[in-house]
């Protein structure tokens, strides 16, 4: 049976790297065809190409992440605890988070396709999750967290973590690096509450 709703294939290709049913070696063509018990034409004809279907599935690891934060902070987390949720993360789902990070796009061709319009308000909630937690300069604090955090849990996946060879678990030393950015970057302080949608505001729409 062909499939005719093009979320389908990205949210099984999203769970099964979620749940280590696929690897970062599975994200060919070809084999994530063979994966949905399709031809290749699947990824070409609803996606354009290959990068167009995985950017999809990019999105909504970055989605899950966002969630995951926003969960966090919305039960009063701080920032440290975000900031080791975001190396669990990357720990949890090694291969998804490749996809998310490592791997590389075309995304000039991207752009001009349209594809990437989820990032700038994907970036967007990012930035505004650390106003909340007192950032004076989001957007940039934002880079720096993201650049500190990403070598803290790529380091982690390398079993490069504990380069001073400290008696602690390789993922300990991972998690109170994170600690430690979160202290240099933002204020110790309790998030600000998430603003209020205007009156009027019924919530996100769907792009056509």
């Amino acid at each position: 049976m062909g499939v005719t709703d093009a979320d389908e294939p990205v949210e099984r290709v999203f769970q099964a790297l979620c749940e280590g049913r696929l690897a970062r070696d599975d994200l060919t063509a070809r084999k994530i065809a063979a994966f949905l018990g399709q031809t290749t034409m699947v990824l070409y004809h609803h996606f354009g190409s290959l990068d167009g279907f995985l950017i999809r599935v990019d999105g909504a690891g970055w989605r899950r992440l966002a969630g995951l934060l926003e969960a966090r902070a919305r039960a009063g987390a701080d920032a440290r605890s975000l900031a080791v949720a975001y190396v669990e993360f990357a720990l949890r789902h090694p291969d998804l988070y490749w996809l998310m990070a490592e791997r590389r796009f075309d995304r000039a061709r991207l752009r001009d396709e349209g594809r990437l319009r989820l990032a700038r308000p994907l970036w967007s909630g990012f930035v505004e999750l650390l106003r909340r937690y007192g950032s004076a300069r989001p957007a940039e604090d934002t880079h720096v967290l993201f650049a500190g955090l990403h070598g803290i849990a790529m380091l982690a996946l390398s079993g490069r973590a504990n380069l001073g060879e400290d008696p602690a678990p390789d993922q300990e030393v991972a998690f109170a690096a994170a600690r430690r950015l979160a202290d240099l970057v933002l204020p110790a302080r309790p998030p600000e509450p998430p603003a209020l949608p205007a009156i009027g505001d019924r919530g996100p729409r769907r792009s056509a």
